[in-house]
């Protein structure tokens, strides 16, 4: 598919006006802030049914900061870069990781029904608890570490796609899931893809992490104690999988733990100020928040790539050249990572495309002013990491896979607001960041980039003809019903 020189739209964008150009006279208050006009239910119901189109529609309509709802809680879809840079980063203090005010005093957190899974872990603990947490868990993830598992990402693709067949259909959700289940299990637990241990991972996954949105309506936690079906499985699930984890930490603790798997490096982390480690229930919680962000979040970033790369012919064959010239037909390691710079785009952009994590909340515990308005203490405030992504202020053509984008120079044919420097540091922001980014984005980045070097040096993927690909935003950005592709081999007669 040949591509055009980018234009800028016809259409005059949003304000690009930074929130530190705002003078303070013209900050108006939160009852001015535009919305749809139409009554809570319909509101939420809309939001609801479709939210990644309404996400899009409201910000294109209205702007920076769009009301959301009024009732039960004031919310507000905020969606300038500014903003995100304060409520993540500059004045995160003045933010709670994604509260919502439920009647005097009492809360609601989005991630509340995360620690039904995973218990107290750095992504659902907050305030002192996460910083001492985040503090003992940083060195796990040093770039040397990192490096020490790189063999086993491409090993572990290598493997995953020796089990193909040319012109065979399957679902590259389904194998890229099972992939990464694969890598974490190993870098995690040190254990492989047929133990036991994974089968009640795989299991714990896939009873609990549908029902996460769900688990966001009021009176779930009640359902869940209740002697029903689903509630039961989930359960019974989260059980199987308690029970694993702490003989897997039993066992560890009574041999010595003295691999570098992250599971032995956890239980012999200590505190650089206190000295302090972990307990059991401490170790159990971090360990399964870690499988849960290194194995979710890359399946579905890899799912997404190789949907996109199956629907533009040019970038595949850009990618697949880039390979030949540095891998041959070897497998990829550590030290290919500086050769592969449009390798890393491809994923880059997927990742704008389709953020695994396609939403964030964060609940203001005081008044605050946010890209021209003044918003009251007890307010939501989304961040959308879809919406942002694909705003033509920062993008343009924003709908079109064009890894280009983060290799090219800054001028070229586009409008200023064209290449990675000219753009506003958190018109993309996949990982978050701050003191609550996401602690493996570098341990993602590798395994991904080493991941697509290993598969897409053999393999492509074409789609099935008329099968629609719809994306489901539970917690994680993923395909409706999996991605089912034709596998077709670069090298079927070898």
């Amino acid at each position: 598919m040949s591509r055009a020189p980018h234009v800028r739209s016809v259409a005059a964008p949003p304000s690009t006006a930074k929130t530190s150009d705002i003078k303070t006279s013209d900050i108006k208050t939160s009852d001015r802030v535009p919305g749809s006009g139409e009554g809570p239910v319909e509101a939420i119901r809309r939001l609801r049914a479709d939210p990644l189109t309404r996400l899009n529609e409201l910000a294109r309509a209205h702007g920076p900061v769009v009301r959301l709802a009024s009732w039960p809680v004031s919310a507000f879809l905020v969606t300038d870069p500014d903003a995100i840079a304060d409520a993540l980063v500059s004045g995160h203090r003045a933010y709670a990781k994604g509260a919502v005010r439920r009647g005097a005093g009492s809360r609601r957190t989005v991630v509340q029904p995360l620690a039904l899974l995973l218990g107290q872990g750095l992504l659902t603990s907050a305030g002192d608890t996460h910083r001492q947490q985040r503090r003992l868990l940083q060195p796990l993830f040093h770039k040397q570490r990192i490096a020490g598992y790189a063999d086993a990402f491409a090993a572990i693709a290598d493997k995953t796609a020796d089990g193909w067949r040319d012109g065979q259909r399957l679902d590259v959700h389904t194998e890229m899931t099972e992939m990464t289940l694969a890598i974490v299990a190993r870098t995690l637990f040190d254990v492989d893809l047929d133990s036991h241990v994974v089968d009640v991972i795989r299991a714990a996954l896939d009873q609990n992490m549908p029902a996460a949105r769900r688990a966001q309506l009021p009176g779930f936690t009640t359902l869940e104690r209740l002697p029903l079906p689903a509630p039961r499985r989930r359960r019974d699930a989260r059980n199987a999988l308690d029970r694993v984890v702490h003989d897997l930490i039993a066992d560890r603790r009574a041999t010595g733990a003295t691999g570098n798997d992250l599971l032995s490096l956890l239980l012999t982390a200590r505190d650089a100020d206190t000295g302090a480690s972990m307990d059991d229930s401490q170790v159990r919680d971090e360990a399964l928040t870690l499988l849960l962000a290194g194995h979710e979040t890359t399946a579905n970033a890899l799912t997404w790539t190789f949907h996109l790369l199956g629907r533009d012919p040019e970038v595949l064959a850009t990618l697949q050249a880039e390979l030949d010239r540095v891998l041959g037909e070897r497998r990829p390691t550590i030290d290919d990572l500086p050769q592969l710079p449009y390798t890393n785009a491809v994923i880059s952009e997927a990742m704008r495309l389709y953020p695994p994590v396609w939403a964030m909340g964060r609940h203001l515990v005081e008044d605050r002013d946010v890209a021209g308005y003044r918003l009251p203490a007890g307010s939501t405030l989304v961040f959308s990491q879809w919406v942002v992504h694909r705003d033509e202020r920062w993008w343009p053509r924003p709908e079109l896979f064009d890894p280009i984008r983060w290799t090219g120079p800054d001028t070229a044919d586009e409008p200023a607001d064209a290449g990675p420097k000219m753009r506003p540091r958190f018109a993309y922001f996949p990982f978050g960041a701050g003191p609550r980014q996401c602690i493996g984005n570098t341990f993602a980045i590798t395994e991904g980039v080493l991941a697509l070097a290993a598969i897409a040096r053999r393999w492509s993927f074409t789609p099935v003809p008329g099968l629609p690909v719809t994306p489901q935003p539970l917690v994680t950005l993923r395909p409706k019903d999996g991605l089912p592709m034709i596998a077709h081999g670069r090298y079927p007669n070898r």
